[in-house]
This record gives structure tokens, sequence and C-alpha cells, in this order.
């Protein structure tokens, strides 16, 4: 591996742990495995290899959801190690998510640290507030805490290589050895994590579709498009009423700032509502950014201008996408206020609305869209037609903009009723509702694929695949009912 492989590594993990400089859509696509994983191989010179680790990194977080800072391991990362040992230590794509699979503990201490770092951020620039220094919110919030996420981003990727540089003669001496188990390993995750899905969904008729689809795979080896045109007329007819509707914008009785304005700090906050996320404030920073450029058009007076982009400063938290009306709201009042209408509380405003966004919002991006889109990517890259995996990429990322330019608009046109509407489609979406037994069935294609593309391999361990499946099903089911009791 050659020093301009690793800065490209170190600056692609970087990249793709930041949402800044991705227009809000890096942690629905750079951020997932089968994308990091793919970009990994590419500067490693074998994109194929790296896109079928990543494949099935993504199968092991297919369930991964991240909510208020808080998940399980990191899924990146862990894609990117998986590639890099796939290649460099010619391992199956199962054998190499394996063997990654532990790294992904690092990330999460990292972020938790990067967490707790970033809060120095905001005593910094409190500080310089109440002194009177007049602290630029894009440092702060934008570059201060990007530099911090390279520095720590890059000192992850020298331990990573460190340990796999470590473990490098031992691969090579037991290789063989260390194959086979590996695998095994590989297989107990890959069901760890099927199993897990299919037991929270607690439905008997799920369970029933994901083995009969699984089945139907096997015996036909069904087409990867043919399934993604199933799935997309299905979700057409589902949606169809969601995307066919237009929703009128009120005519407002004066206007100060223009579309560009609105458009501008709709780009801010897409490309920074996490860049300086803390504990202390979380995405508080993240708002007062994206609204420095409508203060500024609002007011002349500078020290006006510092005290407003301040207040904005305040905790604030909510799902980036769904709760973009509470943006474009609080900009509407904010010009109200500046031409001395009265306003609510804009401040009380945030909090009350945030809240449910953020419920809602993780509930269907997170839960729904991503792993939707995604997993039908999976099958196309499990069957080896990597093209196809452009398809539901660019759906998911059309959906996400859609989604967060359209609230952004309504919720400065049409104020709080834009908010409502939108928690009410939210509740009342089919997509959401057939959820399970869409992704059921998907699964059913991926696990089907997954096998016949490694049938070999599963014949000749034939019995040892099969208790590490039951040993698999048993620590899942044991690990959730412990769960639930406690």
């Amino acid at each position: 591996m050659t020093v301009l492989s690793f800065i490209l590594i170190s600056l692609l993990y970087f990249w793709c742990s930041s949402t800044a400089l991705s227009f809000g859509i890096g942690y629905y696509t750079l951020y997932r495995p089968i994308i990091s994983g793919m970009l990994a191989g590419l500067i490693l010179k074998d994109i194929i290899l790296g896109m079928l680790a990543g494949s099935i990194v993504n199968i092991l977080y297919i369930n991964f959801v991240s909510t208020g800072g808080s998940f399980k391991g990191d899924q990146c990362l862990t894609a990117i190690i998986a590639a890099m040992a796939t290649i460099l230590f010619k391992l199956n794509p199962i054998e190499g998510a394996a063997f990654a699979y532990p790294f992904g503990y690092v990330g999460i201490f990292i972020w938790k640290y990067r967490l707790n770092i970033n809060s120095i951020f905001v005593k910094k620039y409190n500080e310089r507030y109440k002194n009177n220094l007049n602290p630029s919110i894009s440092v702060y919030n934008g570059l201060l805490p990007q530099i911090l996420l390279y520095f720590m981003s890059t000192l992850v990727i020298i331990v990573s290589l460190g340990i796999m540089l470590l473990l490098k003669d031992l691969m090579l001496m037991y290789h063989e050895i260390l194959k086979n188990c590996l695998f095994l390993v590989g297989v107990c995750l890959i069901n760890i994590s099927i199993i897990s899905v299919l037991y929270n969904f607690k439905n008997l008729k799920i369970i029933i579709l994901f083995f009969a689809i699984l089945f139907i795979t096997l015996l036909t080896d069904i087409s990867s498009y043919l399934v993604m045109i199933i799935l997309f007329l299905i979700i057409s007819y589902l949606s169809f009423n969601d995307f066919c509707y237009i929703e009128k914008h009120k005519k407002k009785d004066f206007i100060i700032l223009n579309k560009r304005d609105l458009v501008y700090s709709w780009f801010i906050w897409m490309n920074f509502s996490h860049s300086c996320y803390n504990y202390e404030r979380l995405q508080g920073f993240a708002f007062a950014h994206s609204m420095k450029n409508i203060i500024n058009k609002l007011y002349k007076d500078n020290e006006t201008r510092k005290r407003n982009i301040n207040k904005y400063t305040e905790f604030f938290n909510t799902e980036p996408n769904i709760g973009t009306p509470i943006h474009g709201f609080i900009i509407s009042l904010e010009e109200e206020r500046y031409i001395g209408k009265d306003t609510v509380d804009i401040s009380y405003i945030k909090k009350g609305m945030m809240g449910i966004a953020a419920g809602l919002g993780d509930s269907f991006t997170q839960v729904v869209l991503a792993p939707l889109f995604m997993s039908i990517a999976l099958i196309f890259c499990i069957d080896r037609k990597f093209i196809g995996i452009i398809f539901p990429v660019s759906l998911l990322i059309a959906a996400i903009l859609y989604i967060s330019y359209s609230g952004w608009m309504s919720g400065y046109y049409n104020g709080r009723e834009a908010m409502i509407k939108r928690i009410n489609k939210i509740k009342n979406n089919k997509i959401k509702k057939y959820f399970p037994l869409i992704f059921s069935g998907i699964l059913g294609v991926l696990i089907g694929k997954l096998i016949i593309q490694n049938y070999f391999l599963l014949k000749q361990d034939l019995i040892n695949v099969g208790i590490v499946t039951i040993i698999a099903f048993l620590y899942t089911f044991i690990r959730l009912k412990s769960n639930v009791k406690s």
C-alpha cells in the first residue's frame, strides 16, 4: 500500500464521516458500506472486490439507525477496512467483513470523543462572544470542527493500518485456517443481522414471506433488474399521491428575502447540519450557521447581527431533512420580526417543533428510506450487476433532496401548517406502513443471491455453517429476549 493510497483512504474516511461537503446526502450514500467500500476499492485498484466487501458489511449493518449521536458501530470504517483486508490479504468478501467487524467499535470511540471535543468550540465561541470579539459562526461550526475531524479520521486509519500490519504475518502463516474461521464468523454475523431484523418485525406472516421469497430466489435466481422493476412499481403505487401532490405556497404580504437567500441558507444547513455536532448544543451551531446570511440580509448593524446569530446557537436537534419546515418557518418569523410585526417566541417555536420532527423523521428516513433503497442496491452488487446500483442510489438521493428542499420552502411560505402536514403525511405514509412486508421480500432475494454466489464455499463446510447458524439463532434470540426484559 503506497503513501498516496494511505492519504486517499484517510481523506475518504474523513469525507464519508462528515456530513459537510456532500450536500446532506453523504450520510445516506458515502457513509453506507456499499459506497465507501467501493471507493476504497477504487483507491486500491480493485473496485469490484471493494464493493463486494462493502456490500457484506452493509448486510451486517442492515438495521443501522443513528439517533442523537448514538449507534452500534461505525459501518463506514468497517467497510473501508473490509475492502482493504479483502484486497490486501486476498480474502473472500465475507471473510474480509468478519475481519473488519471489530474495527467498527473504534469508530464509536472516536465519535463519542468528537462530540465531547466539539463542545470545546462551543465554549470558545461563547468566550469570544462575551468578550465582544465577534466570533464567526462559520469558523466555529464549519472550519474548526472539520479540521478536527480530518485529524481524528487520519489517526483512526493509522491505528487501523498498524493493527493490520501486525496481523499480516499471522494471516500469511495461517492463511487457510484463518480464512475458514473468518468465513464462519462472517456467516454467523450475517445470520445474526438478518434474524434480528425478522425478530423485530414480530410478525409470522413477514417471516413466512421472507422464506418464501428466499426459496423462489434459490430456485429461479431471479434477475436483479426484474426485482427492481417490481419494487419500483410497488413503491410508485404506494407513494403516488405523496409525490404528485404539489403544495401551493401562500402569497406573503411582504418580501424582503428572495429565493436565492432561502436556497443559500438551505445549502449551508444541508452541508453543515452535523459539522459541529456536540453534546452541549447538538445542532445548535448548525442552525445559527444556516441563519447567518438571513440575519446579514435583514440587519445592517453589526451589533444586531452578532446578537441575533448568537441567539440561534441555543440547543437544537431534529432530523435534518424531515425537520426543514421548522427552518423555513423560523426564517419567515425572523423576517416578520424585522418589519415590526408581532410574532410568537421564536425560541419556543423551535423547541416545540423539533422533538416530534426528530422522532418521526428518523423513523422514516433512517428506518424506511435508506434501508429500502440501499438494500435494492445490495441485490445488484451481490448479483455482480454493478451498473444497476446507480438506479436505487439515485432514487434515494432524489427523495432526500426533495423532502429537504420542499420542506424548507413550504415552511417559509406556509408556516406551522407545513410542519403539521408533513407530520400527518409521515404518520399515514403507505411505504412506511407496508415497509416490513417489502423489506422482508428484499431480504429474501438478497440472502438468496448471497447463497447462490457463495454456494461452493458453503457446500464445502456445510456442517460448520449449520452449527454457526444455530449458534447465531440462539445468541440473537437470547440477546433480544434479555433486552426486552431489561
